[in-house]
């Protein structure tokens, strides 16, 4: 199987100056201090959640065999 290449140029420019500005576009927000745990208050809501299910579906699942 025969490889062809050709030649391209990749310019990576330096964002480092942005990063460090206190200058925002409009409409972006500065960063704030705090720590966002959305995720992760989501994910344990999520967990929860499911243990209950699983509890819920083990305690009628050994109903189901008592009772058959």
């Amino acid at each position: 199987m025969a490889a062809h290449y050709f030649e391209t140029r990749i310019e990576l420019h330096d964002f480092s100056d942005q990063e460090n500005s206190n200058d925002f576009p409009a409409g972006a927000h500065a960063p704030t201090e705090e720590i966002q745990l959305g995720a992760f208050r989501g994910l344990a809501y999520a967990l929860v959640f499911e243990t209950a299910l699983v509890i819920l579906g083990s305690f009628g699942w050994e109903l189901w065999r008592v009772l058959h």
